[in-house]
């Protein structure tokens, strides 16, 4: 593996006990704020120090508290990008590029190569340009191209992108794209946002607490999330405490409603989820029967974005204030068949869409 973490770092009233193993990949840190993101980043660039534990990058060891190894900042070869992309002010796009370079690369080589990797970011014409005369985006596009002349061992990034407009925020998550295409190293990413690690990386590590809950591929976690955390962070707006009512049953505590899933229901299953996008109104039938996991629920309020119509619905339970949440796209829908306030609807749950986690 090119990183291998094992550590503990006591803070005031927290405390970071994770383990994570990765090769050369990309890999989300996805998790709330104050969970430990940030914190692991830190201690694998030498910035914090553990308590104890061992990290080792690409075959060399940052960090051994038994064996009393711990390397500096420098010497670790660490590439991290947080959200203020720390450009030195009083030197060139070029010379900010040069500076992550190594020192024995002589000068001519060192300008050739920055303008090469400012090229890959369209950033070229602006070598001779300071900082402060350059956009955020460009910033960051100067940033990244520091990270490859830097030629680390471990590329980390925490939440570069949180600052940015939606527009400018996509133009250089190509960036990204085009940076993790040429580096072929282990890459960690810190973020909020499911979608965007959805988009710009291979697996999800999911943080609670200062520990890992769950790691797995994306689809893992979109489809198949083992605990409330993973349900939550990749975005399940519905979620409920579960118990098992029959061998392939489940009642739903908070919003009292039981649901068939067509599968064995785990002994031991706590919580249970249903993604915004995962239910839809019932079509009648024609014997007028009603098919499995089919309820009454009122709409209680909507709102519109550009494209959907976030609907609340109350579940059956009178006094339950845990409310479901359906996401109906508004570009599929006509007008006057949009739900409104008030509105008692046939709900309709898929079985296979049902997440059950049993922590």
């Amino acid at each position: 593996m090119s990183l291998s973490l094992d550590i503990k770092k006591h803070y005031p009233g927290f405390t970071l006990d994770i383990k994570l193993e990765a090769g050369d990949e990309r890999v989300a840190l996805l998790g709330a704020s104050g969970c430990g993101k940030s914190c692991t980043l830190r201690c694998i660039a030498g910035v914090e120090t553990p308590d104890e534990g061992c990290i080792v990058v690409d075959g060399v060891t940052f960090f051994d508290s038994k064996a009393g190894v711990n390397l500096t900042p420098q010497q670790r070869k660490t590439a991290l990008l947080f959200q203020n992309y720390q450009l030195f002010p009083n030197m060139s796009v070029a010379d900010n590029v040069c500076a992550g370079m190594d020192v024995g690369i002589p000068a001519v080589q060192r300008a050739e190569l920055a303008r090469r990797y400012l090229q890959i970011f369209g950033m070229a014409d602006y070598a001779d340009r300071y900082p402060a005369r350059l956009s955020g985006g460009q910033q960051q596009r100067v940033a990244l191209a520091r990270m490859i002349a830097a030629r680390p061992a471990i590329y980390m990034f925490d939440e570069p992108f949180s600052a940015l407009d939606s527009f400018l925020k996509n133009a250089l998550e190509q960036n990204m794209l085009d940076l993790f295409s040429v580096v072929g190293r282990t890459v960690l990413y810190v973020s909020h946002d499911i979608d965007e690690a959805c988009r710009l990386c291979q697996r999800i590590c999911v943080m609670h607490n200062g520990h890992v809950e769950e790691v797995g591929t994306v689809a893992d976690m979109v489809e198949r999330p083992r605990s409330l955390a993973g349900l939550r962070l990749t975005g399940c707006k519905n979620t409920s405490r579960a118990r098992k009512v029959g061998e392939t049953e489940v009642e739903a505590i908070d919003w009292g409603m039981s649901f068939d899933t067509g599968r064995p229901v785990p002994d031991d299953v706590r919580y249970l989820g249903v993604r915004a996008s995962y239910m839809h109104v019932e079509r009648p039938r024609p014997d007028g029967a009603s098919g499995r996991n089919g309820f009454n629920l009122t709409v209680a309020r909507t709102s519109d974005s550009r494209f959907e119509r976030v609907i609340q619905l109350d579940p059956p339970l009178p006094g339950v204030t845990n409310r479901l949440t359906w996401r109906l796209s508004k570009v599929d829908t006509a007008e006057e068949d949009l739900p409104r306030e008030g509105d008692v609807l046939r709900m309709h749950f898929d079985a296979r869409k049902i997440l059950l986690v049993t922590r």
